[in-house]
């Protein structure tokens, strides 16, 4: 366990341990530029002893005469999640020999939301949504991250969106698969605004020669539809999968974790005890998911989401799985190997608070906001993300949302999460509700529990387990006032969104951010725009590349939602169609 475990003492444990030049990579991403001792290309017990963390302790090479059988691509893929199976698909229809390899005894995904920029689905739609209108959303996107991300990733992704995008809705469609648009986003100060742009995959009739999974909401849980899709295109153009297989340590230098040459293999182990060589002609491709169930490197690299971790056994089929995912096998292979960290620190986790009554697909809930001391503790009106990590910092880590019966009506249509153009039918996914609707859905929400509901406020307060009743009726009477003045001298939230809270029945919830409010981590190992994993000095490793979440330094600070869906555009969908068509020309 390594509880009191900082940035600063990871950089002076490991520039004062016996470790190999692996370890370079990480120790001068962080700031040291000590060279690795001579000879320690193979780390021992001594590592441990130094206090190395065990994610930077490489394995023992499995001996040439245990290698059981050696396979060989023109590209061989680490990860059968959406970047791996996304490059593969292109790949092979571009005419490279692809083989994929994966932990897990399936194809794995989580989410639905594809960020598009003036796809054939938008201009169906009638809806005007180009790159030049992106300036200030991108700007804003920067300033969040403190201007410390790659611009140029972003810049690729802006310029080659479409393409890449319009392709995928090609093949979902040529298989009989809809594409249905979330609506998009308005924010009454425009800091947030977006036009409608997340794309969701459907497929209403059930399921057929291609399509296998039958996911009941677009939003959520569509991309396993994508996957499906990858997964039998890969396999009708020659490719093959090899799943239950395990990647232990790459080839580099025709030496195990070497750290110099190019990157030529990677060794791995399947189901039954097996050790496999794959040997990449052209490419390592690495797209093993994150690092979030690897407590060492989350204390070491992503420390501020320590405390919402759900420490559980890693499971590689894992999807829609809250509290960390998976433990960065592809990260440290890349260490081993000599690649460097990020520039970005700490790394950006990917934490929401979609709860209670919030009216717009990624917002917060926008009444009145306590903490256990019955205090407003920030303006209401935000994401979802950002609220999440303001309520992280009160008290218990506990919000108390109050409102009244009239609040149903403050909007004329309320949008949960992936809500679509067009609502309710097999096509179209989940509408907009109605006012009534929502009356309806708080009064279940209290027979559920997940809510509670008094005639006065004073009576509601007492329900509401932690809350300091008696100045929660101060603030809100001080709220109810800022309400009918339309005007919040505290935190400026914009007018539109004071709702005064006077007619009852009332309503009330607390929620507590933990590990369900946490999916999984960005970034990792430094990248290049061209996929490239890179070294120290930013010079790529030759042979080795990495996609999707694990891309390096294109997220900062958190990842917001502010661009819905832009993960699986950019990191999944657009950058691995770039990097096929490069290694095509290889």
């Amino acid at each position: 366990m390594m509880k009191n475990f900082s940035r600063r003492d990871f950089i002076k444990g490991m520039s004062t341990a016996t470790v190999g030049a692996g370890a370079l990579g990480l120790l001068t991403a962080c700031g040291s530029t000590n060279p690795p001792p001579a000879g320690a290309d193979t780390p021992g017990a001594s590592q441990a002893q130094a206090g190395v963390p065990s994610f930077m302790m490489e394995p023992e090479a499995i001996p040439e005469d245990k290698i059981d059988e050696t396979k060989t691509a023109d590209i061989i893929v680490i990860g059968a999640g959406v970047s791996g199976l996304c490059l593969a698909c292109r790949a092979t229809e571009l005419g490279s020999s692809v083989i994929v390899f994966a932990a897990s005894a399936k194809h794995v995904e989580r989410g639905g939301s594809n960020h598009g920029i003036d796809t054939k689905t938008q201009q169906k739609k009638g809806i005007n949504y180009k790159a030049k209108d992106m300036a200030h959303r991108l700007k804003q996107e920067f300033m969040a991250a403190g201007y410390n991300v790659d611009q140029e990733k972003w810049s690729t992704w802006l310029k080659h969106n479409t393409e890449s995008m319009n392709w995928l809705i090609d093949k979902m469609e040529n298989h009989g698969a809809g594409v249905t648009l979330e609506l998009g986003y308005h924010d009454e100060d425009y800091l947030f605004d977006f036009a409608p742009a997340s794309h969701n995959f459907v497929f209403p009739e059930g399921t057929s020669e291609v399509f296998k999974s039958n996911p009941f909401f677009g939003a959520a849980f569509g991309q396993a539809l994508v996957n499906d899709m990858y997964q039998y295109e890969i396999l009708k153009n020659g490719g093959k999968i090899d799943f239950e297989t395990t990647a232990l340590y790459l080839i580099r230098g025709d030496k195990a974790n070497g750290k110099s040459g190019r990157v030529t293999a990677v060794i791995a182990k399947d189901s039954g005890g097996r050790y496999i060589k794959y040997v990449g002609k052209k490419a390592i491709v690495m797209a093993t998911g994150d690092f979030s169930q690897n407590k060492e490197m989350m204390e070491a690299y992503c420390p501020q989401a320590l405390d919402i971790l759900a420490e559980r056994e890693i499971d590689y089929n894992a999807g829609f799985q809250f509290g960390g995912l998976y433990p960065g096998d592809g990260h440290k292979m890349g260490l081993w190997a000599g690649a460097a960290w990020q520039k970005a620190y700490p790394n950006a986790a990917m934490v929401d608070n979609l709860n209670g009554p919030y009216s717009k697909g990624i917002s917060n809930v926008c009444t009145i906001n306590l903490n256990a001391d019955g205090l407003r503790y920030m303006n209401e009106d935000t994401l979802c993300s950002y609220s999440a990590w303001a309520t992280k910092q009160q008290p218990g880590k506990a919000a108390y949302y109050i409102w009244d019966s009239a609040y149903a009506h403050h909007y004329d249509e309320w949008a949960t999460f992936g809500t679509t153009l067009g609502g309710d039918n097999a096509w179209n996914g989940p509408r907009t509700k109605t006012p009534e609707e929502m009356l309806a859905a708080w009064e279940e929400g209290v027979e559920k529990g997940t809510y509670v509901k008094a005639d006065t406020l004073e009576e509601l307060v007492t329900k509401l387990e932690g809350l300091n009743g008696e100045q929660a009726l101060k603030t809100l009477k001080k709220y109810n006032e800022y309400c009918e003045a339309g005007y919040d001298p505290d935190f400026l939230k914009n007018a539109k969104e004071l709702a005064p809270i006077k007619t009852g029945p009332f309503y009330g919830m607390k929620y507590t951010i933990g590990f369900a409010n946490f999916l999984c981590v960005t970034g990792g190992l430094r990248t290049n725009p061209e996929m490239q994993v890179c070294d120290e000095n930013d010079q790529p490793i030759e042979g080795l590349y990495n996609i999707g979440i694990m891309v390096g330094d294109m997220y900062a600070n958190t990842y917001n939602f502010a661009i819905c869906g832009h993960n699986l555009s950019s990191t999944c969908n657009t950058f691995p169609y770039l990097l096929a068509e490069r290694l095509k020309e290889a």
